[in-house]
Formats: C-alpha cells, structure tokens, sequence
C-alpha cells in the first residue's frame, strides 16, 4: 500500500467519494446508493477488458463514475452532487478512480478481479457503508455535539 492509503482502504475510499458524491436520501439511504461508486468502480473492474492496465484502467474507471455523475447533475439518477464546477469534480473522480485501482485492486488484491466479486469486497463495502453512515450521523445529528443535550 502507498503511504496516503493509511492502510485503511474502507476509510480512505469512503473519504474519496465523498468528496464528489453524495447518496440522495437525508435519512436512512438505501445502501446500493450509499455504495455507487464503488459498485460503478468494481463493476467497471469487471467488465474491462484484460489488456487494460494501469493508468489505462484508472482512466477506464474514472470514465465510467464520470458518467454516473452526469446522470446525478442531470438528475437521471437520483443522489447528489457536490462540486459546482465540473473541473473540480472530474479531479476529485480521478483520485478516487486512482486510489480504487491502484491500491485497492493491485495493492489489496493483488490484481485478482475474483476478489472483486467476493467477500473481501464485500467486506470493505459494508465498512464503508459503516463509514458513510457515521459520517452522516456527526455531520447532521445534533446529539454528537458536545453543546447540545438530547
């Protein structure tokens, strides 16, 4: 794993997509929105053809979570979006595109596409899942501030 990976992929992931894309319900998202990106990633993964490698693949990658997010801004697909400026976004998609390839599926699975399918993904999903939910209950509950008696 690189140094910026923390060795937390779950975390770190969660951090990543965040920066871009946001599940639409407020309270109680369904978990497959909760989890797109990583389902677009993965799934990408997947579908890709063999002789993709590398940069070739975070670019595949990032192509595709690209294209969810233009279905998000035109309201095809429900969730949020987060940046305004579409540069920025496309940024942030690439570095979540790059750190899903390079240190989630070369570094923690060795380049094996079934590990995708599996449970080790699974188990980083459901992690993230977590991450994302906690995430959202400090941000908006108002019991998790200090100042605030419930």
């Amino acid at each position: 794993m690189t140094e910026e990976s923390n060795l937390n992929p779950p975390q770190k992931l969660t951090e990543l997509y965040r920066e871009f894309y946001r599940a639409n319900k407020k309270y109680n998202p369904k978990t497959n929105a909760v989890l797109k990106p990583i389902d677009v990633a993965s799934k990408t993964i997947l579908e890709a053809d063999r002789s993709f490698a590398g940069e070739n693949l975070i670019n595949v990658v990032a192509a595709e979570v690209s294209k969810l997010m233009d279905r998000v801004h035109a309201s095809t697909a429900e969730d949020r979006w987060i940046f305004k400026k579409r540069e920025e976004e496309r940024e942030a998609i690439l570095k979540f595109a790059s750190y899903f390839v390079k240190d989630v599926f070369y570094e923690t699975f060795a380049g094996d596409r079934a590990c995708i399918e599996g449970q080790k993904m699974n188990l980083i999903k459901d992690t993230c899942e977590l991450i994302y939910r906690l995430e959202y209950t400090y941000y908006f509950c108002p019991c998790f501030d200090p100042n605030v008696k419930c």
